[in-house]
């Protein structure tokens, strides 16, 4: 009977040790590549091809996100590097979410806060990223896949 308490109790021992709950994703630098739309004179503005770089810091808790070569209307003259700093990285099993409530923006060398980010909500999961803000007072989004 001892025996038999014994092997049960090893089998339990076993079963919990299978059961180990499930990590969060590590957030890591990643670069993707998809679409940024900005909503200009109440129409979506496609930007296509656009790449974006994601990188947390050190602890995972906060990151940047760098959007390359962007045009936010379409008579805009040059494309520009905008980094979007300070953004909140929470992680769950599943995905890597995103948040800012906001921040001003790094381009061509300093801060704008003529468009101050608002509002920037997004994921990652798996192998694409999505987010959307606004850019001072115009709506963009951003859809892509790991490159």
């Amino acid at each position: 009977m001892k025996i038999t308490n014994l092997f049960t109790f090893a089998a339990a021992l076993l079963l919990l040790a299978c059961n180990k709950p499930a990590q969060p994703v590590i957030p890591q630098e990643s670069n993707f590549k998809g679409t940024v739309t900005v909503i200009y004179q109440d129409a979506p503005f496609d930007n296509e091809n656009i790449e974006v770089n994601f990188k947390p810091s050190a602890d995972g808790k906060t990151g940047s996100l760098t959007i390359y070569q962007i045009k936010f209307v379409p008579q805009m003259p040059v494309t520009i590097d905008v980094t979007i700093p300070n953004i909140n990285v929470t992680s769950t099993p599943e995905q890597i979410n995103l948040e800012c409530a906001r921040v001003i923006p790094l381009a061509m060398g300093g801060e704008y806060p003529r468009y101050t980010v608002t509002d920037l909500k997004g994921s990652i999961v798996g192998k694409e990223i999505s987010f959307s803000l606004n850019f001072g007072s115009v709506p963009t989004s951003y859809k892509g896949k790991l490159e």
